[in-house]
């Protein structure tokens, strides 16, 4: 069943079966607890700026719950965990200054 006002997922890459692998060991669910979460990845946000940087954008990571209650407990997907993971390690290597010798050779 899908949502008529839900977006498509917009993962940028698949997430590398490694990284969710070892989220899975780490979290033991395919749901992550937010609370869980942050405690792990996030320790420098508190619980207002973590909800805060995820509603506005910031951290790019879809939530979910699994009631309409307001109360609800709020979840991201291991495979979103897994690709924000993944795309902020490939950001952070194509941002990494290269070495001159890594240059490919020109002519002279």
């Amino acid at each position: 069943m899908k949502d008529p006002g839900q977006a498509p997922l917009r993962l940028q890459l698949p997430p590398d079966a490694s990284t969710v692998e070892m989220l899975h060991q780490l979290f033991g669910d395919v749901l992550i607890p937010l609370d869980k979460l942050r405690a792990h990845y996030f320790k420098n946000l508190n619980e207002k700026t973590f909800t805060e940087a995820i509603n506005s954008g910031r951290i790019q990571l879809p939530v979910t719950t699994l009631d309409h209650s307001v109360k609800a407990l709020r979840y991201a997907h291991i495979k979103h965990v897994a690709a924000l993971i993944d795309i902020r390690a490939y950001r952070a290597d194509e941002d990494m200054p290269r070495p001159q010798n890594d240059l490919p050779e020109q002519d002279q």
